[in-house]
């Protein structure tokens, strides 16, 4: 693995779904321990970010549907990704875990020169 770039599935990954290393670490959290259901409290307790930061990060891996909200008061969230997404958020977790500061350079890469390409392909409307 050293002296390798990331693969594919994994920059892809984060280039779709994570924009700061806070959303890694509650990613990583709850992937590594799937079968636990984590108040937001006690991801924040792990993680060290702000409460408000750490609800926003599970409402994102939500909605994406990452995870899973689970009934109560309060509520929890656990791990609920299986089949092949389940194996590329595993192997990014490998990888952070491995070399943090590929996948952190990854996660903070300069996005805008990719946009201005993506751009590029857009269709504009005729004034």
């Amino acid at each position: 693995m050293p002296g390798e770039e990331l693969p594919s599935p994994i920059r892809q990954f984060i280039w779709l779904h994570l924009s700061s290393i806070e959303q890694m670490e509650v990613l990583q959290l709850l992937a590594t321990k799937p079968g636990t259901d984590w108040t937001a409290q006690a991801v924040y307790k792990v993680v060290l970010t702000t409460p408000a930061s750490v609800e926003q990060a599970l409402e994102k891996f939500t909605d994406a549907g990452f995870i899973e909200k689970t009934s109560g008061e309060p509520p929890s969230w656990r791990f609920a990704v299986t089949g092949g997404m389940a194996d590329v958020i595993a192997d990014l977790c490998k990888h952070y875990a491995e070399m943090p500061v590929r996948v952190i350079a990854a996660i903070y890469q300069d996005r805008s020169t990719v946009q201005e390409f993506a751009d590029a392909f857009k269709f504009k409307r005729e004034p």
